[in-house]
């Protein structure tokens, strides 16, 4: 799912609400320099705003805002290291939002030596306090983790044939997982798009032979903000069918930290999870609702469904609701769609008709209560279809969280309504199949 605290690692399978804000946006005359919240505002907007920009530093700000969050990672790593010298001269708002996003896309290539005297320039020049809380936080928490992997190498893919995966929902959580044998055990790992980096258990690491690298990080876990301590571990091999991740990206949490109320009384423990930079190295990933996974390095279409982009580590598309584009974070890991508070915002001149009720908030470490509203029912057109989801919690305050600055979470109630969905990361587009029922959902035009 996305960062919580503004943190790497989220748990939106965790997550029963989810919720945030974006106080400030573009305005309709131009971009606020002073407002760093630039990173949240539509694509088409900020996309119009840079052909109305005068060719400069700030024009490849904005454009290098644009390239990380439509994913093209090395245009974004040029255009904010040709205009931060100026920018850090003219503007330190804008200076301390490129450093932390360009920081984010060394870390999404894994190219953590490069991210930490990043980290490191805005602690030190006090432009960290430039940034938003909700970016802060997450600044903080993702410096500690590029410090401890500053001397790691880098993670790589080799590609030997086809990927095909068995996959299963056969469990308390109703997610997607798959059983891969690692290092001679077997075992079930989540397939999570939501989770900003891989996780394993400190069990399984322990029966894989799997070292803790020296050096903590910390990560608050979801809606609860409950602080966890960190451990990494780098495993060697991970077999993907037909490919293998080398030098992946491994955080280690105690079992405790892993096992889930199932709601009946009992508990889930997770033993790995498979994050988002694992499965987008992978290019194009469709899920079948039979229990199959694809993965290929070709792209399909780059018309087809809706467009996809990254804020930070977390995958994004905009889904039209009531006619209106808002953005949502596509999350495998999430059992069910959430709504945020900035949904409230906007839409709670229908709130006469939601239900108040009282919701439980599930993460790594523990669990809180918070109160929030039911929506009885939505239409989401994504993806290329329309599929109407109900009885989706949405709650009336911020989190402080990089949900914060999005409409909300879409989870497993929308991905188990279609035949397939294509997280297609080579031409960044999110397509949904066939529907598998037309009670609730219906082709789009």
């Amino acid at each position: 799912m996305t960062r919580s605290g503004c943190t790497k690692l989220l748990f939106a399978f965790l997550w029963i609400a989810i919720s945030g804000i974006c106080s400030q946006e573009m305005s309709a005359a131009g971009v606020q320099s002073a407002n760093v919240t630039i990173g949240d505002v539509p694509m088409a907007q900020l996309t119009s705003e840079i052909t109305k920009t005068t060719p400069g530093p700030l024009r490849d700000f904005f454009a290098g805002v644009l390239a990380a969050r439509e994913g093209r990672d090395d245009e974004a790593i040029q255009l904010f290291t040709q205009a931060l010298p100026s920018l850090r001269r003219t503007d330190p708002d804008q200076a301390a939002f490129a450093l932390r996003l360009l920081a984010d896309v060394y870390d999404r290539e894994g190219l953590y030596a490069r991210s930490s005297p990043l980290y490191d320039e805005l602690d030190t020049s006090g432009l960290l306090n430039r940034l938003p809380e909700v970016y802060r936080q997450g600044a903080k928490d993702d410096a500690e983790l590029a410090r401890v992997l500053a001397g790691s190498p880098v993670q790589t893919i080799a590609r030997n044939g086809p990927v095909h995966l068995v996959t299963s929902r056969n469990n308390p959580l109703g997610l997607i997982t798959t059983e891969l044998t690692v290092n001679g055990v077997r075992s079930e790992w989540i397939l999570d798009t939501g989770a900003n980096e891989s996780v394993i258990s400190r069990s399984l690491a322990s029966q894989l032979h799997l070292s803790l690298l020296p050096g903590v990080a910390h990560t608050s876990g979801g809606v609860t903000g409950i602080e966890n301590e960190l451990h990494v571990a780098l495993l060697p091999n991970l077999p993907l069918g037909g490919v293998t991740g080398h030098n992946v990206l491994l955080m280690v949490l105690d079992d405790a930290n892993l096992t889930i109320p199932n709601g009946n009384g009992g508990s889930y423990r997770i033993a790995g999870i498979i994050g988002f930079p694992v499965l987008r190295a992978l290019g194009s990933i469709t899920f079948h609702h039979d229990g199959t996974l694809d993965a290929t390095v070709d792209g399909g279409s780059a018309s087809a469904g809706s467009p996809l982009e990254l804020h930070m580590l977390n995958p994004v598309t905009e889904a039209a609701v009531e006619g209106e584009l808002i953005p949502f974070t596509l999350d495998t890991g999430a059992s069910g769609t959430n709504l945020s508070v900035r949904f409230f915002d906007r839409f709670q001149v229908e709130k006469s008709t939601w239900k108040k009720v009282q919701t439980k908030n599930f993460g790594a470490g523990g669990e809180t209560a918070s109160q929030s509203y039911l929506v009885h029912s939505i239409a989401l057109e994504v993806g290329g279809r329309t599929v109407t989801l109900q009885n989706l919690a949405v709650t009336p305050a911020a989190q402080h969280a990089d949900i914060d600055t999005l409409f909300g979470n879409i989870g497993e109630d929308l991905f188990q309504s279609v035949q397939s969905f294509t997280f297609d990361f080579t031409n960044m587009r999110f397509v949904m199949g066939p529907l598998l029922s037309a009670s609730n959902a219906t082709r789009k035009d």
